[in-house]
């Protein structure tokens, strides 16, 4: 009889396969909040500019930040909301409501002709979308210990296809009136010139939401079923929305159910570790993804075809290196020391800005040689960080206690990294507002040594992470 060390040697190297055609439809859903979320960025700047509000260039920063946060902000509200729901009546209603949001969400943004309008628009789908927790909640259903790293290290890859094909979206098919005339030549067109791309949009997440309804099986065991099996999607209980919604109830004349776990009850250390581990990242992302575009807009005189060219390719690079070398560096460097390593290369990135814009300065307005090998350096550092979030959602499905709380512990980390991306972009771009407008704070570069300096902070706080993340117990705990 082999030793349990030897049996567990073994254990590790069985990887169970995959179930593809349930992860497939996972994550083509999930392709979904990249595209809708990029879309807008290439076109975004332009937008605030053509509506009016902003009162010169360098002020155009705030009203993107203020956009670009409200999604983040709302949902932040709603997610853990969503997430508890799912625990109770299953994932797959969850999924298709936050579909059906994003739809009615992108159909509205594209037809907004004010700047209330548009925040209206965005704040909408923030609310509706709780997917991205829930959905990282199913996965974790359909996997195992032996298969969990390889599934989740697809995340970021949709994500990148995803943020890969919307820019170019975003940036080419914006004013079509204008760049295809003999096409879109209709007054509706010349009206709503951000129509097309959104519109586009809001049908392919309206396929996906068809998709899912027909396809995708619940994940989560005992959830509410019809009495053939199926999933009620429309027969959920009252007691058990409000239940989710505002707490367990206390009518005694209801049957007794199994108490809902308390949300102070899932604040353990390994919890909270991988919360706050994952909204330092989040923020410092989001940071850098509204940076990138309004920096080539406003400071390189970027259009938005060009802009939406640029982000297409940093999303193919990301796509491709996640797809060769995650699995091989995630087994070299182990989990902790990678996830630590994708945080310093935010350094290298936020300190990259500053030669960008003295590269193009030099030559006369044209970035030249030196300028495009340091975007160049950009696209190679992003997929390292990106890597990190293979390696958060690992830690944050180990820490919940059991497996009827894991959409809860995921609502929690989600919440997190909801407000964390709400306060990036309005923070983010508000300092690169204020970097234009003061030259004599810290050179112009204001912006650029907060987040180095926060990206310090959250190097350190990784360190705080076990080397590997373990599903630990509340009896360990306690």
């Amino acid at each position: 009889m082999l030793p349990m060390e030897s049996l567990s040697d073994k254990k590790r190297l069985l990887e169970t396969p995959l179930p593809w055609k349930q992860l497939g439809i996972l994550l083509l859903l999930n392709i979904c909040e990249p595209i809708s979320a990029t879309v807008i960025y290439p076109f975004i700047a332009q937008l605030i500019e053509e509506l009016g509000v902003a009162k010169d260039k360098e002020s155009i920063g705030y009203y993107v930040g203020l956009v670009e946060s409200l999604f983040f902000l709302t949902e932040a509200f709603f997610v853990l909301q969503w997430g508890r729901l799912s625990d109770r009546i299953g994932r797959k209603p969850v999924l298709l409501i936050g579909l059906l949001g994003l739809v009615l969400s992108m159909t509205s943004f594209g037809l907004s002709h004010s700047f209330f309008a548009i925040i209206v628009s965005r704040a909408l789908a923030g609310a509706l979308n709780g997917n991205i927790g829930v959905m990282k909640s199913a996965i974790g259903e359909i996997t195992d210990e032996s298969n969990m790293a390889r599934a989740f290290s697809f995340l970021p890859l949709i994500w990148f296809i995803g943020s890969t094909v919307a820019p170019i979206l975003g940036g080419y098919l914006s004013h079509p009136a204008e760049t295809f005339p003999s096409v879109f030549g209709h007054a509706f067109w010349r009206e709503n010139p951000y129509f097309l791309p959104c519109g586009t949009t809001a049908l392919f997440t309206l396929i996906c939401f068809t998709t899912a309804f027909i396809f995708l099986k619940e994940t989560k065991p005992q959830s509410s079923r019809s009495a053939e099996g199926d999933i009620a999607l429309f027969n959920v209980k009252e007691e058990d929305v409000e239940a989710a919604l505002l707490g367990p109830s206390t009518d005694t004349k209801r049957p007794p159910k199994k108490e809902s776990t308390s949300l102070r009850s899932l604040l353990l250390k390994p919890v909270l570790l991988a919360v706050i581990n994952y909204g330092l990242l989040a923020i410092l992302e989001i940071s850098f993804q509204v940076l990138l575009p309004i920096f080539l807009a406003t400071s390189l005189h970027y259009t938005p075809s060009s802009i939406g060219l640029v982000l297409g390719i940093m999303g193919l690079v990301n796509g491709i290196v996640q797809i060769t070398c995650f699995v091989p560096l995630h087994r070299r460097f182990g989990s902790g020391n990678l996830f630590t390593l994708g945080l310093l290369s935010f350094v290298a990135i936020f300190a990259t800005y500053p030669f960008i814009l003295r590269a193009f300065v030099n030559n006369g307005g044209q970035l030249g040689v030196s300028g495009y090998a340091l975007l160049g350096l950009q696209m190679v550092l992003c997929p390292i960080e990106q890597m990190s979030f293979n390696i958060i959602f690992l830690y944050v499905q180990a820490s919940s206690p059991t497996k009827e709380t894991l959409g809860a512990v995921n609502g929690i980390a989600q919440t997190m990294a909801s407000i964390a991306r709400a306060i990036g972009p309005a923070s983010a771009t508000s300092l690169f507002a204020l970097s234009m407008q003061r030259k004599d704070i810290a050179g112009g570069y204001l912006v650029y040594c907060v987040l180095g300096a926060l990206t310090v902070v959250a190097v350190g706080v990784s360190r705080l992470l076990p080397a590997e993340p373990r599903r630990r117990s509340v009896k360990e705990e306690t």
